[in-house]
């Protein structure tokens, strides 16, 4: 039996952040699927499903990260509810807004400086996770 392709949704507004990130998670076997502000990226999360979102904070607009996590999570209806999202930012977070991440459904911070092998391992994790629990409410 083929594994599951996992599909991760990259919402960012830098053309060089999504190439690279993209590239990253393409050779570690994922389906990378690219846009470019919150509104597109919600709209693509309710259309195709993908199994993570990883979201740019800070985006042009009047959309940024943190409002774009939050109409995700809180959208009536909607079944892209239930999909994990990272933040994945060159800001440093400061605690505040660690803690307004778990209040918006984010469930990771990655720094855009992390190495490539720990960016991996840590889309892993999260999809590891988010595989474990949807599979114990399934029961």
């Amino acid at each position: 039996m083929e594994p599951e392709i996992k599909h991760v949704l990259m919402v960012d507004n830098d053309p060089v952040s999504r190439r690279l990130f993209g590239s990253l998670l393409g050779r570690a076997g994922y389906e990378v699927l690219y846009a470019n502000d919150g509104e597109q990226g919600r709209e693509m999360a309710r259309r195709l499903l993908p199994d993570l979102i990883l979201l740019d904070i800070n985006m042009p607009g009047g959309e940024d990260g943190f409002k774009t996590a939050d109409r995700i999570k809180n959208e009536p209806n909607s079944p892209a509810t239930n999909i994990p999202i990272a933040f994945l930012s060159n800001a440093d977070l400061p605690i505040e807004a660690q803690k307004w991440m778990t209040e918006f459904g984010v469930t990771e911070y990655i720094q855009k400086g992390v190495g490539n092998e720990e960016f991996i391992a840590r889309v892993n994790k999260i999809l590891d996770v988010a595989q474990k629990t949807n599979t114990q409410n399934k029961s």
